[in-house]
């Protein structure tokens, strides 16, 4: 008994880390910080085909992706680039697996340099 104890309480945690997100999460933090509280990001839609009608891909943030909640319409438009604040959800993300829903705030449009 106890030499099955120890090889499941180890898959058990190895299921359950995720370092990946942590790091990626702290750099976002960081980056936030930087931008004395504001993101930018770049609105997607490549990732309709899992479940992700559109995301901002955060700049300077590992890759980390957010999962906007009630974006108004004019913002949802590929490439476009973003600077707001943002704010986590626990609002459902449906299928999408790629994003962590945020609530987005102060929202204007980057010109392109």
């Amino acid at each position: 008994m106890r030499n099955l104890l120890i090889p499941a309480t180890m898959l058990v945690l190895v299921a359950c880390g995720t370092p990946k997100s942590a790091t990626e999460n702290k750099t976002a933090i960081e980056a936030q910080e930087a931008g004395q509280g504001y993101s930018v990001g770049r609105m997607t839609s490549a990732f309709s085909g899992e479940g992700c009608a559109w995301l901002v891909k955060l700049e300077d943030a590992g890759g980390l992706f957010l999962l906007p909640i009630a974006l108004e319409e004019r913002y949802k438009r590929n490439g476009l680039r973003l600077k707001f604040r943002y704010r986590p959800s626990k609002a459902s993300s449906g299928d999408c697996l790629k994003g962590s829903p945020a609530i987005l705030e102060e929202i204007t449009v980057v010109p392109e340099k």
